[in-house]
């Protein structure tokens, strides 16, 4: 009796602390290699706020542009209650790209922060920054008339990226800094 009831609050103390644990376990800027060589350079910023990630891209003319992933519902819509987490995270569900501009100036004076966020700065080649910054700019374009929301100061756009736990911000943003030539090494579990 006593010994079986111990033996399961101990494993289910373990099971909980592990999740606990494995809730810290996010996407973090010392997990990604930028190249080892660039030929012509430009500086991209990861944007990294504990569970959500975005990237910030030059644009050329004094300004940069931040892009972030989320679900529809949840980041555009902020319909955030604590009671739809479960089904924004076990199911695939509507994606949406979000994007805001900052000037340059702004962005290089905020040193490492960004907000409540952390940026890392990185240099990696001019054409893959620009080959990125325009299929994300299209992939905006294509996802309709814009939503803002005050509450990010960005605008949202429906994305094709079905949004779930096997595919969240840190696998989208991880996606598109291999696509800069960056390693980013997997993360499979992330809560």
């Amino acid at each position: 009796g006593s010994m079986k009831f111990g033996s399961r609050a101990r494993a289910a103390a373990c099971l909980i602390a592990g999740l606990l644990g494995l809730s810290f376990w996010t996407f973090s800027p010392g997990r990604v290699h930028p190249p080892r060589t660039v030929s012509v350079p430009v500086t991209v910023r990861l944007l990294s706020a504990g569970r959500h990630s975005g990237l910030l891209l030059p644009c050329g003319d004094g300004r940069v542009v931040e892009y972030g992933y989320g679900e529809w519902n949840w980041y555009a819509l902020a319909k955030d209650d604590w009671w739809r987490a479960p089904a924004t995270v076990l199911w695939p569900s509507p994606g949406t790209l979000g994007r805001r501009y900052v000037r340059e100036a702004d962005i290089a004076a905020m040193g490492e922060t960004y907000g409540s966020a952390r940026i890392s700065s990185f240099s990696v080649e001019r054409r893959n920054a620009q080959r990125l910054l325009a299929r994300l700019d299209a992939a905006f374009a294509a996802g309709g008339a814009p939503l803002h929301s005050d509450l990010y100061d960005m605008d949202f756009v429906r994305y094709s990226e079905r949004f779930w736990f096997a595919h969240d911000c840190q696998d989208e943003v991880a996606e598109w800094l291999r696509e800069l030539g960056c390693f980013v090494p997997p993360a499979p579990i992330r809560i």
